[in-house]
């Protein structure tokens, strides 16, 4: 295989140092930038760049909540409505994928993204901002198993979806979206690597120097989202979901 050799610590440091900067700044996995570098740069196989991808993405979503929750931009209440029932959504979307695998929903998927991506273009402002915490729980819940099915489905962390829902539906700011889904992101990361181990690609070196690059940058990145203006931290995050929407219509589409 093309992945069998160890590849340059110097190119895993700097696809580490990336996915940190990325991962804090928008409240996502970074999946969605170092899958493809891993595959681009380390000539990862897709199974084992994802599976690596997401265990060192365990400690970028620890550093990252952690820089974030300093600067108080984290809700730990919100984090925990949709990060704990995305964990079960994971298992459900894990079995379902083998059943739904279908162009029609990639593609579906795909344009809601796209939809979710100009909608973040308007001025913030939450469907269910103002309800209370009572209401909103069990809403926010029901939207966190779905958010963790979708995930398992089509590869993408839960983060993609955790920030547009925190920021669209709840009202919260673009960086306490991004700090709050870094929290909510822990438990799905470790459920993912933890049901991820058992196949047998995860690449436990190349993770672990992913995770402990990101560790620097993530810092940075927290940093960064804290004094960004909100609009343009808006735009730029609009920006990755168009990424991640043309990234999964591409794989789609390529062979195999």
């Amino acid at each position: 295989m093309t992945d069998a050799s160890s590849p340059p610590l110097g190119k895993l440091i700097g696809i580490g140092l990336i996915a940190g900067l990325f991962s804090a700044l928008f409240g996502v996995g970074g999946g969605i930038i170092v899958v493809p570098l891993l595959i681009a740069l380390c000539h990862f196989d897709a199974k084992v760049a994802t599976a690596t991808s997401l265990a060192g993405i365990v400690t970028t979503a620890i550093v990252g909540a952690s820089a974030h929750g300093v600067l108080g931009n984290v809700d730990v209440a919100r984090a925990t409505a949709i990060g704990l029932p995305a964990t079960l959504g994971v298992v459900a979307g894990v079995t379902l994928k083998a059943k739904l695998s279908s162009r029609a929903l990639v593609y579906g998927f795909s344009g809601l993204l796209v939809v979710a991506a100009i909608r973040m273009l308007f001025p913030e402002g939450g469907a269910l901002s103002g309800l209370g915490l009572a209401t909103e729980i069990p809403l926010v819940a029901g939207v966190g198993f779905i958010a963790g099915v979708i995930a398992a489905l089509f590869g993408v962390g839960g983060g993609i979806l955790f920030v547009p829902v925190l920021t669209l539906i709840l009202g919260l700011t673009q960086k306490n979206a991004a700090g709050t889904s870094l929290l909510a992101m822990i438990p799905v990361s470790l459920l993912g690597t933890w049901r991820q181990r058992a196949t047998g690609h995860i690449r436990w070196r190349e993770a672990v120097i992913l995770g402990l690059a990101s560790t620097s940058t993530a810092v940075g990145g927290a940093l960064l989202a804290d004094i960004t203006p909100p609009r343009l931290l808006r735009i730029l995050f609009a920006a990755l979901l168009l990424l991640t929407a043309a990234q999964l219509a591409y794989r789609e589409r390529s062979p195999g």
